[in-house]
């Protein structure tokens, strides 16, 4: 491996490993959250999280509370690990 490749996979280690952090982070939180208040999706917990942004500000599609535990978190919290997992094997050398 080239020495330019191993600063490209550490740069992107450090990009991914804190954003993949960040997500274990609010989707632990959500859980702890949401377990001690019976499973009350009426209250949002955590940062804004959005479906999509179709033309503008006023637009914005906010996800709703049940959706960003049960379906966002699990996705960005998944999707984050396997990339850092393929980029620590990178590093390591094996792939």
């Amino acid at each position: 491996m080239v020495a330019g490749d191993r600063i490209v996979l550490w740069i992107l280690f450090c990009l991914v490993g804190a954003y993949c952090a960040h997500h274990w982070y609010w989707f632990i939180r959500s859980i702890v959250f949401y377990s001690r208040n019976g499973f009350d999706f009426s209250e949002d917990f955590g940062p804004e999280m959005y479906w999509s942004e179709r033309g503008g500000d006023d637009d914005c599609v906010l996800i709703k509370p049940k959706e960003k535990f049960l379906i966002a978190g699990p996705v960005f919290v998944v999707a984050t690990s396997v990339m850092l997992t393929f980029i620590v094997l990178g590093l390591t050398g094996i792939i």
